[in-house]
């Protein structure tokens, strides 16, 4: 199983992380080749669609040069399928005491979301000190990133939730910003119409704007 801290490392060289949200094994695979080929060869696949726990299964397996995590994750019970898919990580858009317990225990590399500051605190206090800021437009952005990282000098932050192609640069100037991530670059509408090649260019844009 790849470590905490390989996947961090990844994160902080990548700097930015597609969410893909599909049902479709086929489109899956492509769109995620087509970020890997582009400059961003690491993905979230969410568990939001019926069918996400076989998407991701088979994007683990048609994918192995990419670093494949999983999104979403509410229950310990999802949290055990993910693992069994091979997946390389676990997010969760926030953070209870029973999943955060299940988490540490699990050893799949994973991290939660959090709010504020008692979100982190629980964080911390199941070891996860890299933190999905979600929804970050809403709670503060690189605002809130800010505030936190006085009182928790030694958190890193990914933000997600309202983050754009435009905003990346600046909010990744931010020191405990580890990464950002959106779907912008594998929208809906064009994986619908597999449109591999505005797909490659958003992600070319994406990866860009991270470095």
């Amino acid at each position: 199983m790849t470590t905490t801290a390989t996947i961090i490392s990844q994160l902080a060289q990548v700097r930015v992380l597609p969410i893909l949200v599909t049902d479709d094994v086929d489109q899956a695979i492509r769109c995620v080749t087509t970020l890997a080929e582009n400059g961003l060869p690491a993905v979230e696949i969410t568990l939001r669609t019926p069918n996400a726990m076989t998407v991701l299964r088979e994007v683990v397996k048609a994918c192995p040069t990419v670093t494949v995590g999983a999104g979403t994750i509410l229950t310990p019970a999802q949290l055990d399928a993910v693992r069994n898919t091979g997946a390389a990580f676990g997010i969760s858009p926030g953070i209870t005491p029973v999943l955060a317990k299940a988490a540490a225990e699990s050893g799949l590399p994973y991290f939660p979301g959090v709010g504020g500051a008692s979100d982190l605190m629980l964080a911390l206090e199941n070891g996860f000190n890299v933190v999905k800021l979600f929804p970050s437009d809403i709670v503060g952005s690189v605002k809130m990133a800010k505030a936190l990282g006085g009182p928790f000098p030694d958190v890193k932050f990914c933000l997600t939730g309202g983050v754009t192609v435009e905003s990346t640069p600046t909010l990744l100037q931010q020191s405990n910003v580890l990464c950002v991530g959106g779907s912008w670059m594998c929208p809906a509408n064009l994986i619908s119409t597999n449109d591999w090649a505005a797909i490659g260019q958003l992600a070319a844009q994406a990866a860009a704007a991270g470095k």
